[in-house]
């Protein structure tokens, strides 16, 4: 006599209920901290503007005069050039040291 096969029929039930509850679980509501989710990264960009409101005015923003903008334009700029290093003499005054 010929024995039916009930193994495959069994493991085609239990990962066709495996997909279904998958399934179930993505439509579970969700929890209170995925509710709050990116709020503080919103509440740290909008502490951070001045003034909300100043899009809407229409008088132009007020600076620095163009002559005192240029010279601090001037000096920010002159902070990222390096100054460049002098090892040549470093190395002289180390070895006239050593020699005497």
């Amino acid at each position: 006599m010929h024995k039916k096969d009930t193994k495959t029929p069994q493991a085609l039930m239990r990962l066709a209920l495996g997909v279904a509850l998958l399934g179930l679980a993505g439509c579970y509501p969700p929890s209170a901290l995925e509710m709050d989710y990116g709020n503080s990264v919103r509440n740290n960009i909008a502490q951070q503007v001045v003034n909300p409101r100043a899009g809407f005015d229409p008088k132009p923003a007020v600076g620095l005069p163009p002559q005192a903008a240029e010279g601090e334009m001037e000096r920010y700029n002159k902070t990222f050039k390096e100054e460049p290093k002098q090892m040549g003499k470093q190395l002289e005054t180390d070895v006239k040291q050593k020699s005497q």
